[in-house]
């Protein structure tokens, strides 16, 4: 092996063991499919050294999964917003019908609506929140009061303990 070419593998080895591990909390973007933009989530667990339990932003927990380190496309800086879910999965999370995937439509009568301030139930406790954007009839997009906006979320109806 060459002199350079044995610089060069050294050089890779050094700044490719110098990349700092992901950690609990961190948010992060997730290819959730190929040829799809990336996904804005959060590390809510280090399975092991090369997976991690994700939680995607906006979605319900049944979503959360477990990723590699292949998927994980970095950190995230600053806000960033979600872009739309595939068919599939707006479909099966109740976002979209069949006749209306894939298009732009209104939103039907929902009991809360925009500046609405609403209990939260997270992870087994009640956090006083604002709607901030009504997505669907029974999802709703909310800000926890006295958090940063990191913290903002798309929750189902079953999550709301009712208004404040």
């Amino acid at each position: 092996m060459s002199r350079r070419a044995l610089c060069l593998l050294v050089l890779a080895l050094g700044i490719s063991g110098c990349k700092k591990p992901y950690r609990v909390g961190e948010h992060v973007l997730v290819e959730w499919e190929k040829d799809q933009p990336p996904y804005p989530a959060y590390i809510t667990e280090r399975v092991s050294p090369t997976r991690y339990r994700v939680h995607f932003d906006g979605y319900d927990s049944r979503w959360d999964e477990d990723v590699s380190l292949e998927r994980l496309l970095g950190r995230v800086e600053g806000p960033v917003a979600a872009p739309p879910p595939p068919t599939k999965v707006a479909l099966a999370a109740g976002v979209a019908s069949p006749k209306t995937a894939g298009s732009a439509g209104e939103v039907a009568v929902s009991p809360y609506r925009e500046g609405d301030r609403v209990r939260v139930s997270w992870r087994g406790s009640v956090y006083s929140a604002t709607v901030t954007k009504v997505v669907a009839k029974d999802r709703f997009e909310v800000h926890y009061e006295g958090h940063e906006a990191a913290w903002d979320e798309v929750v189902g109806i079953d999550r709301i303990a009712g208004r404040r």
